[in-house]
């Protein structure tokens, strides 16, 4: 059996689609186990995901997302110590 040729006119805007996405039934939505966490503990959580992912980007080769992810997870790193990296300008320059 054949199927027939999807039509431009039978796709549904993205204006026209409903809010919410479509849900089953018996849907419920997931407790957020990090939601009672104060903030460095959930930069504690971020900075081991973020060393585990730069490993396999590493080691899969792909240096560049490798890097980025090693960025990210510098900014975990200070996050923890109660700093930040962002919004710093010119620190180079202050050397």
């Amino acid at each position: 059996m054949r199927k027939t040729l999807l039509r431009a006119e039978t796709v549904p805007q993205v204006g026209d689609m409903p809010a919410e996405p479509l849900r089953l039934r018996n849907y419920q939505k997931p407790a957020d186990p990090m939601a009672d966490a104060d903030d460095e503990a959930v930069a504690a959580y971020l900075l081991d995901l973020m060393i585990a992912a730069r490993r396999v980007a590493a080691t899969r080769g792909f240096s560049f997302l490798a890097y980025l992810t090693g960025v990210a997870a510098e900014e975990s790193r200070l996050l923890t110590l109660g700093r930040s990296g962002a919004g710093q300008k010119g620190t180079a320059d202050k050397r």
